[in-house]
């Protein structure tokens, strides 16, 4: 009989760690995690587990890691954290560990992955998940929590009680986890501060704390004036101001961390540059600050021999 687990988590990243330091913690006691790389895996398998520092603290999660082409289990929940542009590569991994009846929570930055998801499961099983968590990946076992724990989940067109059970979990783990209704209006939230923190971090080469410089928020507010005018072509009338806000919030809550962009570039992989930045210029239509941002990182990307 193939094994079942309640949460397995599709990879093993920043994120994805982060996330079974919560389940552990909530009561999610196996919790199969799933790498890209056979190096990762046997990593953690040496580690016993992952390691995750938190608040100063270095906690063993004993995570049961696997490659994403390994035959594993079922699972309830099915946690999907690798970048945006890899989602496609783990489709077949999530439909072997679907039972059929299994929540799908997507958190990848920007937009599109989770539309696939929703393709290809169901609306009515796909959900999203949004994160407002600074993490830093030191080692391949070993994650840095870098402040901030609020974490949104939902459905974009579908109210499905199994994802309320989740956020309580993780509730229970610390995480300041919320099941709200209104994921879309979030996701735009989550893409503003994407837009602004990740791209000025990766080429300023600092940590989220230069967010907060007189000149970083000249050009937030310019990335912001376009987000706002995408995110209205889309129903969404958001306030530049008050996003403004949020996003200052979210760099001085996170001001130590290591963008994720920032870490992408260090460590020299591909960015998400394309499903966030990228995106807003692509809906705008024209040649703006964010279509600059794009190009400037992607020219700092081509001249890696760039890891996927």
């Amino acid at each position: 009989m193939t094994q079942q687990y309640p949460v397995c988590i599709v990879g093993g990243g920043a994120i994805g760690a982060i996330m079974s330091f919560y389940l552990y913690r909530g009561g999610i006691f196996h919790i199969p995690v799933f790498y890209y790389s056979r190096e990762s895996v046997e990593s953690v398998r040496r580690n016993n587990g992952l390691t995750i520092i938190y608040d100063e603290q270095e906690y063993l999660i004993p995570v049961i890691p696997f490659h994403y082409k390994d035959y594993c289990c079922k699972c309830e929940y099915i946690i999907n954290a690798v970048k945006a542009y890899s989602v496609p590569n783990t489709i077949e991994l999530m439909k072997r560990l679907d039972t059929g009846n299994s929540i799908i929570i997507m958190m990848q930055n920007g937009f599109g992955s989770l539309e696939l998801a929703e393709e290809i499961f169901g609306l009515e099983r796909t959900g999203c998940g949004i994160v407002f968590i600074g993490a830093e990946r030191i080692e391949r076992y070993k994650v840095k929590h870098n402040g901030g724990n609020t974490l949104f989940l939902g459905f974009r067109h579908w109210f499905n009680e199994k994802l309320f059970h989740l956020t309580n979990i993780l509730i229970k783990g610390g995480a300041d986890a919320r099941f709200i209704t209104n994921i879309e209006f979030y996701r735009w939230i989550k893409l503003a501060v994407n837009a602004v923190i990740n791209p000025l971090t990766a080429i300023t080469r600092e940590r989220n704390k230069i967010i907060l410089t007189e000149q970083a928020k000249v050009l937030t507010n310019e990335i912001l004036k376009e987000l706002v005018e995408v995110a209205g072509k889309h129903g969404y009338k958001l306030d530049r101001e008050k996003i403004m806000k949020i996003v200052i919030r979210s760099a001085m809550n996170t001001k130590n961390n290591y963008s994720s962009m920032l870490q992408d570039l260090l460590n020299k992989r591909k960015t998400e540059i394309d499903y966030i930045n990228g995106f807003i210029s692509r809906i705008l239509g024209r040649k703006g600050i964010n279509w600059v941002l794009t190009q400037l990182i992607h020219l700092i990307e081509s001249t890696y021999s760039l890891d996927y």
